[in-house]
């Protein structure tokens, strides 16, 4: 039997939302269908944002300081992932949720060792509260999860954008979609793709990117078969 590689699948929280709520079930039921098919032939990680719930902005910061801000962003990733799990044990998924911040009561406490051990049983693990740290975003958290868990690709599920244009797409109708670029092109005509941290560690340890837009049918099962528009960046 074939081995199976390791990937990282980052979903932002906005791309949960829905006007049933802060996470609408349909949603969140085919996000929990798509990681079970990918399932039978990658080791997947799971990065979850928690934009839906909590994205500090400028008027919040009036209110919070930014270490605040970044918690409560973090906390929002924490539920985020106890849904995902919650769904993804219902269709009979091994998964196992892990908290970069100490929540021994819903999540596993982070280690690696633990967490390379469950990834070769096929389960599916999902990683929660970003670094753990403020000023560091789940990008970051990403990259190093990539790293640690030896994933050369990380599938990055934007909300409503097939890939990476030269500008936004939402705003300019003229906008380019980059079927693929370098690191170093991504950070010469300084596309926001990721933080420059998560750039700098993915062209590093030579992690792939492919970027896709989460709001098409079954996206990424159709991204990682190359069937609808995407950016790889390598």
């Amino acid at each position: 039997m074939a081995i199976k590689k390791n990937i990282i699948l980052k979903i932002s929280g906005a791309s949960l939302k829905g006007e049933d709520g802060i996470i609408s079930s349909k949603k969140i039921d085919d996000l929990a269908n798509q990681i079970k098919q990918i399932s039978k032939k990658y080791n997947i990680g799971i990065i979850v944002g928690g934009g839906n719930i909590w994205r500090g902005n400028s008027s919040d910061r009036k209110l919070y300081n930014r270490v605040a801000s970044d918690y409560m962003g973090m906390l929002g990733t924490i539920i985020n992932s106890v849904a995902l799990k919650e769904i993804l044990l219902k269709k009979n998924v091994p998964t196992r949720l892990y908290s970069l911040l100490d929540v021994p009561k819903v999540a596993d406490v982070y280690k690696i060792n633990k967490v390379n051990q469950k990834l070769a049983k096929n389960y599916v693990c999902i990683f929660a509260a970003g670094t753990g740290n403020p000023f560091v975003s789940t990008d970051t958290a990403a990259a190093m999860r990539a790293c640690e868990i030896n994933a050369n690709l990380i599938l990055m599920a934007k909300d409503g954008v097939d890939g990476v244009y030269d500008k936004d797409p939402k705003k300019f109708p003229n906008a380019k979609r980059f079927s693929s670029l370098s690191y170093e092109q991504v950070v010469e005509k300084n596309l926001k793709v990721m933080d420059e941290t998560a750039i700098s560690i993915c062209k590093e340890y030579k992690i792939q990117l492919l970027v896709f837009n989460n709001s098409r049918p079954n996206a990424i099962v159709k991204a990682l078969a190359k069937t609808i528009p995407t950016t790889i960046i390598k």
